[in-house]
Parts: C-alpha cells; sequence; structure tokens
C-alpha cells in the first residue's frame, strides 16, 4: 500500500515514521528545504501530557476582555475578523462552557499520555539526540487565587491517574535553583512530574533521518498544487516536480490543511493560533530553568534546552501573518529577566526570534480522521500541543490506515 503524507513538520514526519513501520510505502513530502522548519521550529520545547486543555475554557471570554487592560496580554486578536475567523470564533465560544471544557481537556489528556508514551518507546529504538529531559514541568503561581483556581485542573489529574505534587514556597528554589522565588512574590507550584521537554526541531529532523533510511521517500522544495478525486477516492496528487498516484493520502500540514482540503469539498475547522518564542544561547543548568517553568500568570513557559533557553507564549488571532512585531518578544524578555534574573542582559537582547501558527481546532480536540474520499485522512488541529501528541497522534493514524485497532480508542 502507498501513502503518501503531506507535511513534514514534527506530526507528519511522526506519522510517515509510524506508517513506515507499520509495512507501507511512504513517501513524505513538504515545500521547505528539510522537516521541522514550520510550526515545529522554535516551539516551547515542553512535551506536556499534563498540561494538556483546550483554550476554549469556561472563563475564555473574561481573560480576553481583561487582556486588553494589560500590558501583555496572553490572549489577543490583532486582526480585523475576516469570515473564516468569525466562523472558528463561533465555534471556539460555544465550547466555552464548563461541560465541554471537561470532556474536551479528558480527550486531550488520553492522547497526551498515550503519544508520551510513544516516545519513551521510540527513544529506545533509535537514538536520537534532541536535548531530551525528563525532569517535570513546574507550574508557577504568584498568587493564592491562580493557586485555588487551578484546583479544578488538578481534580481533572487526579479521576485521570496523572501524577502531580503541589509544591510549597519554599521548595521552589530547591526544585528550580535559579528561579527568583522572593522577586516574584511566589504563592507556590505545581510539579507535573511526568512531563517531559526538548528541541522540537532537531527531534524531527533527526527522525526525518531515521525514516529515510528505513524506506520512507522524502522529497524536500515539494510543494502539492493539486489533487484529483474520482469515484470518492484520491487518485492523483500533482506536485511541483510531477505527480503521484497513492493508495492513501495523509494531510499534514498544520494551518495549510485547511487550504489543500477545500478544494475537495472537505471542510476543517482549524485556524492558526499565532504564537512567539525567545532562543536564548545560555547555558540553563547555570542561569536558566532545570527543567520547564511555566508562568500561569503570562501563560509562557520557559525552558531547558541545554545550551539555550527557550521562553514561548501567547496565543493571538492574526490570520497567516507571521510578522514579528516588538512588542511581542518585549513580552518574553519581561518574563525571562523576572524569573530568571541571572540570564545574560545580551544573551536575551540578542536572542533568536521567532513566530509560527499553530494548527488550532475550536474545541482544542485534533483531528486525526478519515475525511471525505475514502482514502483520505487529516492530522491537523493540535494546537499548542503537537509537539506533546504528535508520537501517539502518528501511531494512532498509521494503525487506522493499516488496518489496525488502535491503541487508544479514538471516538471523539
Amino acid at each position: 500500500m502507498r501513502v503518501l503524507v503531506i507535511g513534514a513538520g514534527v506530526i507528519g514526519t511522526c506519522s510517515a515514521w509510524y506508517l513506515r513501520k507499520a509495512g507501507l510505502d511512504v513517501t513524505l513530502l513538504d515545500a521547505d528545504d528539510d522537516a521541522g522548519l514550520g510550526t515545529s521550529y522554535a516551539n516551547v520545547g515542553q512535551i506536556s501530557p499534563a498540561l494538556s486543555a483546550p483554550w476554549s475554557s469556561p472563563d475564555m471570554v473574561i481573560k480576553a476582555l481583561t487582556g486588553f487592560f494589560k500590558p501583555y496580554p496572553p490572549f489577543k486578536i490583532s486582526k480585523v475578523p475576516d469570515l473564516e475567523m468569525i466562523r472558528w470564533l463561533g465555534a471556539f465560544l460555544a465550547n466555552c462552557n464548563g461541560r465541554d471544557y471537561l470532556r474536551n481537556k479528558h480527550r486531550m489528556l488520553r492522547l497526551a499520555e498515550y503519544s508520551r508514551d510513544c516516545l519513551k518507546s521510540l527513544r529506545r529504538e533509535v537514538p536520537i539526540d534532541y536535548a531530551g529531559l525528563q525532569r517535570g514541568t513546574l507550574v508557577f503561581f504568584r498568587d493564592a487565587a491562580q493557586l485555588r483556581k487551578y484546583e479544578g485542573d488538578l481534580k481533572v489529574l487526579s479521576r485521570m491517574n496523572v501524577p502531580f505534587r503541589r509544591v510549597g514556597r519554599d521548595e521552589l528554589h530547591t526544585l528550580e535553583p535559579n528561579l527568583d522565588v522572593v522577586g516574584n512574590h511566589a504563592a507556590g507550584g505545581v510539579l507535573l512530574p511526568g512531563d517531559e521537554t526538548g528541541d522540537c526541531r532537531r527531534f524531527t529532523q533527526q527522525l526525518a533521518v531515521c525514516a529515510a533510511e528505513i524506506g520512507v521517500d522524502i522529497r524536500y522544495q515539494t510543494r502539492v498544487t493539486g489533487i484529483t478525486v474520482e469515484n470518492g477516492r484520491v487518485t492523483n496528487v500533482k506536485h511541483g516536480n510531477g505527480s503521484l498516484q497513492p493508495d492513501a493520502v495523509v494531510v499534514a500540514a498544520g494551518v495549510h490543511s485547511a487550504a489543500i482540503l477545500r478544494p475537495l469539498g472537505v471542510s476543517l475547522p482549524v485556524y492558526p493560533l499565532k504564537g512567539y518564542s525567545l532562543t536564548i544561547a545560555a547555558d540553563s543548568e547555570a542561569f536558566g530553568p532545570a527543567s520547564t517553568v511555566s508562568d500561569e500568570t503570562y501563560k509562557v513557559g520557559v525552558t531547558n534546552l541545554g545550551d539555550r533557553v527557550r521562553i514561548g507564549g501567547t496565543a493571538e488571532l492574526a490570520g497567516y501573518d507571521l510578522s514579528r512585531p516588538e512588542k511581542r518578544y518585549e513580552m518574553l524578555s519581561h518574563v525571562a529577566r523576572r524569573l530568571f534574573p541571572s540570564l545574560p542582559v545580551e544573551a536575551i537582547a540578542t536572542a533568536e526570534r521567532w513566530s509560527g501558527l499553530r494548527p488550532m481546532a475550536p474545541d482544542g480536540i485534533p483531528r486525526i480522521r478519515q475525511v471525505g474520499p475514502s482514502n483520505l485522512y487529516v492530522n491537523t488541529g493540535h494546537g499548542t500541543l503537537g509537539w506533546t501528541m504528535a508520537c501517539g497522534s502518528g501511531r494512532l493514524l498509521a494503525d487506522l490506515i493499516a488496518g489496525k485497532k488502535p491503541e487508544l480508542d479514538l471516538a471523539g
């Protein structure tokens, strides 16, 4: 069986890997020069099952409105809404209630936990150096109200047997020696020991090399220009260098997946959620986090990548705009200096600036399924959790296409 995967980000590359491991003949196409150069390039580096939750929470409307009065709002609409955004926002707001939030969080958490276990198995199988650490995530709170509000999420983790530990103010410094506990008026934290960290781009590119070694035909600088459907099946895929006649097609092109599918009459409720990051050239053990610190006030993550510190955040509805307004990086620099004041000032000032478009579904649930024509599949919509859910999503899709019973129930 010949399977074509469109998109060599972390989701598409994992899909290609697991499809090949299932014994299928796989071709992977991407318009860029290498794997992982889109949204996978410089995300915050967290593999965070325990933090898996929809943005469509019951208090999101209040957060968005009050954010207008904050200098560094975690959620922002910076574009006059067009029809596509309005439709997405309508579906998003429909999920901003307690019942849907808990249902969606439960589904996301199941997939994320499964995906982390798949990553552990993959690490045992192939040697990939992606600056990976298994030290957990520390969620950092600046006041007691934040701690009380977080108890609802902890109840969900308890019901699903996901480990966590409440951390008192005095213990924060033991877990994160470089964290400025006093200057930030810390109220405490929650340690999520099952979470991991790592460089998503490095992982994606090295996995692509491993996939090629086991027979995946990878073609970069190859943009899909058209898909032909006959008698309810995809029969031909045109690209810049010719065409292919696969038996099955997987669209894993992130935010561009909807545009690829639209001419086929397939509507995909995925919209870009823009994020930003700074990559600071500094020894994290000496100056930055020991693992990942998730700042609950600013909704920003700061991650140890060895000789670099990655800080990322912001959820911005800006359409398909990839520009990099300096104001967004001022917020990231501000949080980096506040949390880890020993980070060299020059290293923060000269940090690599990046922005990316996360493919966000309005309910937070990724789309891993067959759509439209009988041999067409999608694997996208992971939002801010693509790195967290990549291995599990690829494995589930491969099982689905190969006719195997997935290890995780795909309902929902």
